[in-house]
């Protein structure tokens, strides 16, 4: 039995070819899920007003600069130091498909930016995030080696609302 299409389907709008549009011009859609325990956002926005595309903007919280202050904190310092070579590393990095930033609260935050054509399917969607996560994956490697915990109860790096769904939960 064919579905009638275009149909509504949450925050989107269905096409016949199973394409996937905002219902709402000015509210996109976004997620959240966990990568390895690591916290990562998914948020589709219109682009900057790029006619007919859009951006999807990925952020992940990678680790969390330990504070001098408070508990050992010359074992604290010395992970600090560590932690601060790695990102000075990598800053010098010649890869542009994403960008590491220290956030005020000292977290690390992974983000991409990818060019999305609307209406796009479940699938691409999905491709562009599982990239997103495959490049995340040394990140959080180096991190790990460098004793720098995934802050898994921390939320991902958000830049403004749209409508979030939290899986699990």
């Amino acid at each position: 039995m064919p579905l009638d299409a275009p149909f509504r389907l949450g925050p989107f709008v269905v096409d016949v070819q199973g394409r996937l549009q905002p219902s709402d011009s000015g509210r996109f859609p976004s997620f959240r899920l966990a990568w390895r325990g690591c916290p990562v956002q998914a948020r589709l926005d219109d682009g900057g007003g790029m006619e007919g595309g859009a951006r999807l903007a990925l952020s992940a919280t990678v680790g969390r600069v330990p504070s001098t202050a408070g508990g050992d904190t010359a074992h604290n310092r010395e992970r600090r130091s560590i932690t601060l070579g790695a990102l000075e590393g990598l800053a010098d990095s010649p890869d542009q498909a994403a960008r590491l930033r220290l956030l005020p609260d000292h977290r690390v935050a992974m983000e991409a930016s990818r060019p999305v054509t609307l209406p796009v399917s479940a699938a691409d969607l999905l491709t562009q995030i599982a990239c997103f996560l495959l490049d995340l994956g040394p990140y959080l490697d180096l991190f790990a080696e460098a004793g720098v915990p995934v802050e898994a109860t921390g939320a991902a790096p958000s830049r403004n609302g749209g409508m979030a769904k939290i899986w699990p939960g």
